[in-house]
């Protein structure tokens, strides 16, 4: 549920650096998400950093990546991940992975979904985080 405190505002350099990593291979609309990128506000939207996101520019026609979002007209042409903390327990390291999908809607991006797959609270904040650290699907 969005706060009604909050507001749209400028996209800030973490939040740009993050969606830039995310957008750089090559997909079906990537060079209209890259123009839409020239005008992308954002909104917080939940605790862990997921965005959402209003443009104007040309619209997208992109695909769904391998997990497609249940919501009509919108479709996740790239997701990332990274692990946010390791748990050493005895002989087993536990991966405990944030992960970060794209959302567009009706050709325009409308939401950097962020979410920690346990359900734990995410420790490295996905705006800080070294983009070397984060992988894709």
């Amino acid at each position: 549920m969005v706060d009604s405190r909050e507001h749209w505002r400028e996209i800030d350099p973490g939040e740009r650096a993050l969606l830039m990593h995310l957008l750089r291979d090559d997909f079906q609309g990537r060079a209209e998400i890259l123009e839409q990128m020239n005008s992308v506000e954002v909104m917080r939207v939940s605790p862990e950093g997921s965005l959402k996101l209003r443009t104007s520019g040309p619209v997208a026609e992109v695909k769904d990546s391998d997990a497609p979002s249940p919501r009509e007209n919108d479709k996740i042409p790239v997701e990332g991940f990274y692990d946010d903390k390791t748990s050493k327990n005895s002989f087993l390291s536990v991966a405990k992975i944030v992960r970060l999908a794209l959302h567009v809607t009706d050709g325009r991006l409308s939401e950097l979904e962020i979410y920690k797959e346990d359900g734990s609270t995410i420790v490295t904040d996905p705006y800080e985080i070294d983009l070397s650290r984060v992988h894709f699907y």
